[in-house]
């Protein structure tokens, strides 16, 4: 009997040994090889410039190399879809934008569930949209561009089709119960060249997207479609200021890897992306690219935020009949 209970504690003791080097060893250890950080985006632009500045505190931070790769179109769906397949261990990350929200909404034969297959980790910065005009026009106020809607037909931009933008458009119209002339572009570059000339009344885009122009004086801000006010357009009311309610449109911009990711990863990464943010250079460089910093960075607070947002956006989709294929 008493070999018996030996052998028995010496088989518990192995047991309890190989568990220790399976994946809890493996999390204790991680980062042990560089970090790919995906963005969705072209090199170059702001969310861009952002993530190469947390791939850089982390690199620093946790003693691994996190490098920057680009992998542009589809609204983000070919950076979620590299992740969604990588496998869950924390060395395939993704900058996640509130796209991933508006795919599953307005898009069919996705190659991915974002919602479902991407473990959220931290929300970093906010991107709230802008209606703006040209800033040599004759919109002064948002009112005066209503009022214009009502009368004739006036064109609007939105960079692209089923974009942040172009559901931030329906909210507003819907709102205010006039319909504009909805003119698709496949950049806000292009869009916004079109309404400094004249040729289009007003468009949506982000604030960080719009603000160059705004400060060098070609754009005129109308309204901002966030709960307050931008800090970087203190003078620009708010929708919901001029009296325009449900019409909120916020875009975000977080960072993600794939579900199923090992929850220790996924906090320690939570606790690092909170120190990045709370940098003072951090905080310099996103007031320079027109970023608000998030407000709740917990990672059920991300989470909440990212099924809140897919479930108002489904739910106009679907209302307003919105497909993109």
């Amino acid at each position: 009997m008493c070999k018996a209970i030996h052998l028995l504690a010496s088989g518990l003791a192995l047991t309890a040994a190989l568990m220790a080097t399976g994946p809890a060893a493996a999390n204790d250890k991680w980062p042990s090889k560089p970090v790919k950080i995906i963005v969705p985006t072209a090199p170059g632009l702001a969310s861009d410039a952002l993530a190469r500045l947390l791939a850089d505190h982390l690199s620093k931070s946790l003693g691994q190399a996190f490098f920057i790769e680009n992998r542009p179109g589809a609204g983000g769906l070919i950076a979620v879809t590299a992740v969604a397949r990588a496998p869950a261990d924390g060395y395939v990350l993704t900058i996640a934008s509130s796209a991933i929200t508006i795919s599953p909404a307005v898009m069919t034969n996705l190659p991915v569930n974002p919602l479902r297959e991407l473990a959220p980790i931290a929300n970093i910065a906010l991107t709230p949209q802008l209606i703006t005009a040209s800033a040599s026009g004759p919109y002064a106020k948002l009112s005066d561009l209503i009022a214009a809607a009502s009368r004739k037909d006036l064109p609007f931009g939105i960079p692209p089709l089923g974009s942040t933008s172009h559901l931030a458009y329906e909210a507003f119209s819907r709102s205010v119960k006039v319909k504009f002339n909805l003119i698709p572009f496949r950049g806000n570059t292009d869009a916004a060249t079109q309404v400094i000339a004249g040729d289009v009344a007003a468009m949506y885009d982000t604030v960080p997207g719009s603000l160059p122009l705004v400060r060098s004086g070609k754009l005129r801000p109308l309204a901002v479609a966030d709960q307050k006010r931008s800090p970087f357009l203190p003078e620009t009311p708010t929708l919901a200021e001029l009296g325009i309610k449900n019409a909120e449109a916020v875009g975000w911009i977080g960072l993600a890897a794939a579900a199923k990711t090992p929850t220790p990863i996924l906090d320690r990464l939570n606790a690092e992306v909170r120190t990045f943010i709370a940098s003072p250079a951090t905080q310099q460089a996103m007031k320079m690219q027109g970023f608000v910093p998030a407000e709740d960075l917990s990672r059920d607070g991300f989470e909440r935020m990212i099924d809140a947002e897919a479930k108002r956006w489904a739910k106009l989709a679907k209302e307003a009949n919105i497909r993109v294929e």
